[in-house]
Order: C-alpha cells, then structure tokens, then sequence
C-alpha cells in the first residue's frame, strides 16, 4: 500500500560520457615518472593526492537505517486508528452508540 510507505529515490549515477580511459591512465604513468624523477634527482616530489582513494568514501561512513528493523504492518495500523476513533468518539459523547 503506497499509503503507509514511500518509495526510494532513484540513485544518482554520474557516468562521465567523454572520458577516456586510455588518457588517463596515461596521465597516472607520466605523474609517477615525473615523481621518480624527482626523486632520482634529490629533489622531494610536491604531494599529490590521490583522488581515487578518497572516492565513496563519505558514502561508506554515512549512518544507514537498520534493514532488520520491524515496521508496524498496515493492517494492524488501520485497526489502531479505528480504535483511537472509537475511544475518542466515546470521550466525547459517554456512549458507544454511534
């Protein structure tokens, strides 16, 4: 029943269209030949991070919903709010006839 539970988002995906794989993993080579190099020569290389390791990372330490948790069935929620109906109507008018 779609009115005691909702539906989920869509997950967003970002597919990057116009990349080039080959490209970059070229670039990675260059960098770490650039960096030996500097090494070799005595020099200390400036600190690139590495991006890839960062990624999913937020998503990973996020607090989650329980999925075990039990959820209140819908047919025992309309019997509760039929009850309190009944309560409250026999508050307000001191009989059960309706």
């Amino acid at each position: 029943m779609s009115l005691f539970s909702s539906r989920s988002p869509r997950r967003f995906r970002g597919v990057h269209i116009y990349t080039s794989e080959r490209k970059d993993k070229l670039d990675r080579l260059v960098a770490e030949a650039k960096r030996e190099e500097q090494i070799a020569n005595g020099e200390t290389p400036a600190y690139t991070p590495a991006i890839a390791s960062y990624r999913g990372k937020f998503a990973q330490n996020l607090k989650k919903a329980d999925p075990n948790r039990k959820r209140l069935h819908p047919g025992l929620a309309i019997a509760l709010i039929v009850v309190l109906i009944i309560l409250w109507h026999y508050r307000m008018t001191g009989s059960f006839r309706f």
